[in-house]
């Protein structure tokens, strides 16, 4: 990584590039980071009573199952990102962090982290039922917020407005870069849910067997997203404002 003002520009590119090298240098470590903190969703999912088919044709949800899911979502998502953000910075200082480390980080963020993320979640969800505009220019504005408080140690609104500040001028190409992620995912959710059809057709047995592949991809998804966006940041700032990685990192030594 380049080091002097203005060598290092943030384009989808660079950002992709690097973060499938950083994944491809920490792929075992950074998944069963991944792996061990969504195991919350996994054993939600595998404890909750699942509905009969008879709700299921009459179209019956439950709104409960629904909230502590999404719950236990923002939950993982967050932590996942914080603990393989600190990663991502010491792989690209060309330093190894451990998985403990990384969970250390992550769990000491926890609170600022899951905070936000739920102010995030609700922000968006409030400016998408008005129309999708505003739902996705919230998104880009606040993409680097939890780098920012991992990074940073700024609190959750100063968070947000560091995020507003870096990513200006540069959501075009963000959201270039969330479109990959979406794209990853419905191809991930594609590739699962034939194998769940699969198990449906197979009994009891199989729907077990095609949660935990669920889980498992969608692990993946989830640690290849934190480090784009920790990627994401490290770019942002290099072309703003001049600062090379160790200058970032030092904040963890």
């Amino acid at each position: 990584m380049a080091s002097d003002s203005g060598s290092a520009q943030f384009s989808i590119g660079a950002v992709i590039g690097s973060s499938f090298g950083v994944y491809a240098r920490n792929f075992v470590s950074f998944s069963i980071l991944a792996l061990l903190i969504g195991a919350i969703s996994l054993v939600l999912g595998l404890l909750m009573p699942q509905p009969t088919e008879a709700e299921m044709m009459a179209g019956q949800v439950s709104w409960g199952a629904i909230g502590l899911g999404a719950i236990a979502a923002i939950l993982v998502n967050g932590l996942t990102q914080a603990a393989i953000i600190y990663g991502t910075f010491q792989d690209l200082r060309g330093q190894k962090a451990g998985i403990g480390d990384c969970i250390a980080r992550g769990l000491a963020t926890m609170i600022p982290v899951i905070v936000g993320s739920i102010l995030l979640s609700l922000g968006i969800g409030i400016a998408a039922l008005f129309l999708i505009i505003p739902g996705i220019i919230l998104a880009l504005m606040w993409w680097v917020y939890i780098p920012v408080i991992v990074v940073e140690g700024k609190g959750v609104m100063g968070s947000f407005g560091r995020s507003r500040e870096l990513t200006r001028g540069r959501r075009w190409h963000i959201l270039g870069l969330l479109i990959v992620v979406i794209l990853l995912s419905v191809v991930a959710s594609f590739i699962v849910g034939l194998v769940v059809g699969v198990a449906v057709l197979g009994g009891g047995g199989s729907v077990l067997v095609a949660s935990i592949l669920q889980y498992v991809v969608m692990s993946i998804v989830t640690a290849f997203s934190a480090i784009l966006v920790a990627v994401g940041y490290y770019y942002l700032r290099a072309e703003k404002e001049g600062i090379n990685i160790d200058d970032i990192a030092r904040v963890f030594d």
